[in-house]
């Protein structure tokens, strides 16, 4: 999906297109104007190929919602790694700058807390409209380039759990039937219903004139959950699903007519899932006390159906006790009913072994001699493009889609992400992307086993030992220091390692 292009003016006939709903509310788009700041971001992402260093900056520009308590809500990838963040009203009306106050970019939400209070001074905060049912008509804000706000109608046509990204978790989602005017400065903005928070717009494709918009009910679970200490993200089972089609699978399974439930594909190292006793191959019947339908969907009362995984993001906590009855097949043909309890968590990287997401704005690597050592995650991957998946090293890719099936003490994966040219490197450009098993005899389980390897080098030299057919390299600990020095200064590497 595309996002906003350059400006294109509004037709006066969209101001007039205000619902009766907001008249009578005396909630003019002027008034609503006033629950909005333009957002404008200063963006510098790490360099995941050559970790000293930062891409080129860019901008980006939306409008922040004010909510209660003098804050901003924006769209995580709005803010994600920026450097400045600057905030001004509307009608060219007073500058100032924020910061981020949380953000949790699984869920694409942040909140901003303005660093002058008094910007907010003459504001309205807008109260978040949990009522939304699909079939409503909603309207999307926009700001001319004046400041003049226009709104555009759109007609709620789907919610549904669906994807946030092609590499990210699925939560709740609106759908909407809108035309957007392309306008400038228009990354997020908000949807409204009847004058309140219906959602942010974070994606809209002119082709199919469809938005996708951030949930009302999704913000009020983050804004509840974010603020309480060790937030890592919102509650999840740790496990992953599909339908269990075929009546040879059921039949093998030992699962009659009669029991509808999901099969369990998955299940998170260490995680909720894994902890409560489940397995893969278990058919999951029942979630929270809601039947489980052969889709993996429950009946929510106002929403219809939806996918059992909404009883986690949103409807509880980490740490909340969350029982599932599942079905497990004990022989061809046969199998038994089981309860297990699952405590649900947020998300903790520290379990991934290819981590989905940059922590913090730089990438931990060590240097030794010519060879730069980094663990394996998928922003590195990504540095290929948008199709990584077939471009990238295909051992590399191949590891991290089946990274749950690795051994539990794996911890992560450390490769050697580049070669540069020195006198002891001469001819192993061609290992660049490998997986580093062991270095002088220590296996090597994180970039902290490489650093604490590196100080026990073997008669004199590093010992490298990588994945598969490929032999070892033999470093001379004596030059080391000396080359590493010189490419140091070449290429503007840092003295020391970061971090």
């Amino acid at each position: 999906m595309k996002r906003f292009l350059p400006m294109l003016r509004l037709p006066l006939l969209v101001f007039l297109l205000i619902p009766m709903g907001c008249r009578e509310k005396n909630t003019t788009p002027q008034k609503l104007a006033e629950s909005v700041l333009r957002v404008t971001s200063t963006i510098q992402y790490p360099d995941n190929k050559r970790p000293w260093l930062k891409k080129q900056p860019f901008t980006r520009v939306g409008l922040g919602t004010i909510i209660e308590g003098g804050r901003l809500l924006v769209t995580a990838d709005m803010v994600a790694h920026a450097s400045y963040i600057a905030l001004e009203k509307p009608e060219d009306g007073p500058k100032g700058t924020a910061t981020v106050e949380a953000i949790d970019e699984e869920c694409n939400l942040a909140i901003l807390k303005p660093v002058e209070p008094e910007l907010l001074k003459g504001t309205s905060p807008l109260p978040i409209d949990t009522m939304i049912l699909p079939g409503s008509i909603i309207q999307i804000l926009q700001l001319e380039p004046n400041g003049a706000p226009a709104l555009s109608l759109a007609n709620l046509t789907t919610v549904a759990v669906m994807p946030y990204s092609p590499d990210g978790g699925s939560y709740l989602l609106y759908r909407a039937s809108t035309t957007i005017p392309q306008r400038e400065g228009s990354f997020v903005i908000p949807a409204l219903h009847e004058g309140k928070l219906a959602g942010l717009v974070m994606r809209y494709d002119p082709r199919t004139q469809s938005a996708d918009i951030i949930p009302s009910l999704l913000i009020g679970r983050f804004m509840k959950e974010c603020g309480k200490p060790g937030y890592s993200g919102l509650a999840r089972a740790g496990l992953t699903d599909e339908e269990a089609r075929g009546r040879t699978l059921r039949e093998w399974l030992g699962a009659g007519k009669g029991l509808n439930g999901i099969i369990i594909t998955s299940i998170d190292p260490n995680g909720p899932a894994e902890k409560a006793g489940l397995r893969k191959a278990d058919l999951i019947v029942k979630a929270g006390g809601k039947p489980i339908d052969g889709q993996g969907n429950y009946t929510d009362p106002r929403l219809g159906k939806i996918n059992f995984s909404n009883l986690a993001t949103l409807e509880s906590s980490p740490g909340d006790k969350w029982e599932i009855v599942y079905f497990r097949s004990v022989g061809e043909g046969t199998g038994t009913l089981g309860t297990a309890t699952l405590t649900l968590e947020g998300r903790n990287p520290l379990t991934e072994i290819s981590p989905a997401r940059l922590q913090g704005d730089s990438v931990p690597y060590t240097f030794l001699g010519g060879l730069l050592f980094q663990e394996l995650s998928r922003p590195y991957l990504q540095e290929w493009g948008a199709n990584w998946r077939s471009d990238a090293p295909q051992n590399l890719v191949a590891l991290d889609a089946f990274q749950k099936d690795l051994p539990k003490d794996q911890k992560r994966l450390v490769i050697v992400s580049l070669v540069l040219p020195s006198s002891q490197t001469i001819g192993l450009q061609e290992l660049a992307n490998k997986v580093v098993v062991n270095i002088n005899g220590m296996p090597i389980h994180g970039l902290a086993d490489v650093r604490e390897a590196a100080t026990h080098p073997k008669n004199g030299f590093q010992q490298i030992d990588l994945e598969g057919s490929a032999g070892p390299i033999y470093l001379d600990a004596a030059t080391l220091p000396s080359e590493e020095a010189r490419l140091s200064s070449e290429y503007g590497i840092p003295a020391k390692a970061n971090p």
